[in-house]
């Protein structure tokens, strides 16, 4: 028969002690007290990391964000311009293909830009009501230029969420009859909210944000699923040893001694809601060890009993947590969150680099503003807007660059201080 242990939680750690004797007693003790010890000491060092995130997050949109967005509104006038001239007669051709192009191009590196304030949306819309006046301006209306039905279709395919699937000539009845326009629409909508449909996490041209691009994505992949496939090895461990009586016991208590309706101050109430909202999780989706965290903060005379099996149960949940620790670390470090991205860019070097880095980037916004708005000024007829045209139809290389493309990458990505 299994000989019984103990863990006492305290402020500090959770001391494991076994009743039993032996060197293999002792052996378990040591382990749980060392894992215990680990989990403790990552989860610091994760909060830590976050809060540095979080602060130069807060600065950087303190500092650049309002640039990022006149770069935004000049970006709109810039779009509005160019759509000014999609319907003109003698834009045609190579040459009207490539100023659709050019609006898409524009279109895209708005809507990957995170602190848009824009509503492109409208953009959109107007850009398709001038691709349709386009087309019915054509003295030949039934032959609709087959670049100009490409343009249309992807519009209509970015406003559904969906490929459409429809020949050329159902897609020139749909531009010259508005009513079966918005009965298809209406289809295809309907169609979408009784299968249940929910959009995939790309961004709206099926495409990763330039803002979001890292060269290391394939790696990151790989570690998630490797912590991924570890975790739900251990996910019946987990629930085990949830299901055990002693846990069900430190629920309930931790429940009644966290309970908001037994505060009256509004703050400490405010607290209780937010720590058994954090209970409440833990029983839901089956997480032991939370509720030991819990314990070890708010119960610290609380005894937890362990046989061999609980032993075994609980250092393999405490190795599940160091390995998801690390997880989250890599994450932090290495993911795609803006967050993230920008420490990643900006982040690195002494106060004096980073000063640096974000003034230069606050220069290079003002002159991109400067630059699409002396655009809009020079190019007030076709025969101006042609030359662009022309040029760009010379040379593949004409996509202004992203954020995520700026000279920046010669930071040292070491912390702070």
């Amino acid at each position: 028969m299994a000989k019984q242990g103990h863990i006492n939680s305290n402020s500090g750690l959770t001391v494991v002690s076994v009743s039993s004797s032996g060197s293999q007693s002792a052996q378990a003790r040591e382990t749980l007290d060392k894992l215990w010890v680990e989990v403790n000491k990552k989860q610091q060092r994760n909060d830590r990391y976050q809060a540095k995130l979080e602060a130069f997050m807060a600065y950087f949109k303190q500092s650049v964000e309002p640039i990022e967005q006149e770069v935004c509104r000049a970006n709109e006038q810039w779009i509005r311009h160019l759509v000014s001239f999609v319907s003109r007669k003698s834009i045609k051709g190579r040459q009207h293909e490539a100023l659709l192009d050019w609006i898409q191009e524009e279109l895209t590196i708005l809507e990957s830009n995170p602190f848009n304030p824009v509503n492109t949306n409208d953009l959109r819309d107007a850009f398709n009501e001038a691709i349709v006046t386009s087309i019915k301006q054509n003295p030949n209306s039934s032959e609709v230029p087959e670049e100009q039905l490409d343009h249309y279709r992807i519009e209509l395919s970015l406003m559904l969420g969906e490929e459409i699937e429809l020949s050329d000539e159902e897609l020139v009845e749909l531009i010259h009859d508005p009513h079966k326009a918005m009965a298809y629409f209406e289809s295809v909508l309907k169609h979408k909210m009784e299968s249940g449909y929910v959009g995939d996490d790309e961004d709206i041209h099926g495409q990763e944000s330039p803002y979001f691009h890292d060269e290391s994505d394939q790696h990151d992949h790989s570690y998630q699923q490797h912590n991924q496939d570890f975790h739900n090895t251990n996910v019946d461990v987990a629930t085990a040893l949830f299901s055990d009586k002693q846990i069900n016991r430190l629920y309930r208590q931790l429940a009644k001694k966290l309970h908001p309706d037994r505060e009256l101050d509004p703050d400490k109430k405010a607290e209780k809601m937010g720590l058994m909202q954090q209970l409440s999780h833990a029983r839901d989706v089956k997480d032991p060890l939370a509720i030991f965290l819990l314990a070890q903060q708010y119960l610290p005379e609380y005894q937890l009993e362990l046989n061999d099996n609980l032993t075994v149960q609980l250092e393999t949940i405490l190795k599940d947590k160091v390995k998801q620790l690390n997880a989250d670390y890599h994450e932090l470090r290495r993911g795609d969150g803006l967050s993230v991205i920008i420490w990643q860019r900006f982040g690195g070097g002494t106060k004096a680099a980073r000063e640096k880095g974000l003034r230069e980037y606050r220069q290079a916004l003002e002159q991109d503003v400067e630059n699409l708005m002396a655009k809009c000024r020079e190019i007030k007829t076709v025969k101006g807007l042609q030359k662009h045209l022309t040029a760009r139809l010379q040379s593949f290389n004409f996509t202004r660059v992203p954020m995520s493309e700026l000279p920046f990458d010669d930071f040292p990505f070491d912390l702070f201080d």
